[in-house]
């Protein structure tokens, strides 16, 4: 298993619970989460998801703005 997958995972789970708890924590954590998968599918040459994940990343800096 690759560790950027697993700190991926971990900062997923981080930042839904700091959803949940309606922290503002939850943005910078999720773009912790964002930018590991961005590297995962990158490395696995998953071009589209590598794209979603950008996508989310942007909203998610729109989201902490």
């Amino acid at each position: 298993m690759n560790p950027y997958e697993v700190v991926g995972v971990v900062f997923g789970f981080i930042a839904v619970w700091l959803t949940v708890r309606e922290s503002l924590w939850c943005w910078p954590t999720g773009l912790v989460y964002v930018a590991a998968f961005v590297i995962v599918f990158h490395q696995a040459r998953l071009y589209a998801n590598m794209g979603l994940q950008v996508v989310y990343g942007i909203l998610c800096v729109y989201g902490w703005y």
